[in-house]
């Protein structure tokens, strides 16, 4: 019998080494592949920028204060009439709106129609005589300025600027002997407004919003000379405070910038 070599023996050996190895290693999982992330979906934000424009309805409430700044045949100086009429006004606004983060920054100008007109009438020390006083707003103007913040599709807004406020001012006197006579001056007086709101984003385009406003036209004095009191002839100068309330509901379209529209945060 032949006898094995040394170098057929190292053969052996090594070969059943690997055997067992070999086996091992065909047991064991493939590798994993890379890990995997869902998608993460962030809220959308509502986007306030762009021009706007809209229509509102709502209620005004005037107070005037009108006083005798000289003596009369019919009332003492001093003598004040105090009206505060109230009633249905409607209108439109325009205007636009920057949204940086949250802060909203912007200007708009409005357009309101009038429906309001008050009367009242003065005790006078003649039993024969009465004084009336007659206001009557046909339209409010204002441009203001903005700012706000923005809570999503909610805007909480502030504003201020300019007033403007067309009224018929009427003063009547009816006496025994004349009758009714009367005089009616129209004027465009102006003043300043400071107001507020809150917005809601329905669309992104559309919003509704309702506001208050507060307008304040100082004191202005005005001389009713053409009063037929005769057989003497009366001057009558009075100043007359006024400001008006306004609480509206109202709706805007909004045409955003560059495709505006929602933006996703980061």
């Amino acid at each position: 019998m032949r006898r094995l070599g040394p170098g057929l023996l190292v053969g052996i050996a090594v070969a059943a080494s690997v055997l067992p190895t070999a086996a091992s290693a065909a047991d064991l999982p493939a590798p994993a592949g890379p890990a995997y992330y869902p998608p993460v979906y962030r809220p959308v934000i509502y986007d306030w920028t762009g021009i706007y424009g809209g229509v509102n309805l709502g209620a005004g409430l005037l107070q005037d204060q009108i006083t005798t700044t000289t003596t009369t045949a019919l009332e003492p100086a001093g003598t004040q009439t105090k009206l505060s009429p109230f009633s249905v006004i409607a209108g439109a606004q325009a205007g636009f709106n920057y949204q940086i983060q949250q802060i909203v920054i912007g200007a708009e100008g409005t357009f309101t129609w009038s429906n309001i007109s008050g009367r009242e009438t003065a005790a006078s020390p003649i039993p024969t005589v009465s004084e009336t006083s007659i206001s009557t707003p046909r339209w409010y103007a204002t441009a203001t300025g903005k700012i706000g913040f923005a809570a999503n599709d909610f805007l909480f807004y502030a504003k201020g600027g300019a007033a403007w406020m067309n009224v018929n001012y009427t003063q009547t006197v009816s006496t025994a002997i004349v009758g009714i006579s009367s005089q009616t001056i129209i004027d465009t007086r102006s003043g300043f407004t400071v107001g507020g709101g809150i917005e809601y984003g329905i669309t992104e385009n559309l919003s509704g919003r309702v506001e208050y406003d507060y307008l304040n036209f100082g004191t202005k004095t005005y001389t009713f000379a053409n009063l037929n009191t005769a057989p003497l002839p009366l001057v009558l100068p009075v100043s007359i405070r006024s400001s008006t309330s306004l609480i509206t509901a109202g709706i805007n379209y909004r045409f955003t910038w560059g495709g505006g529209g929602p933006i996703v945060t980061k």
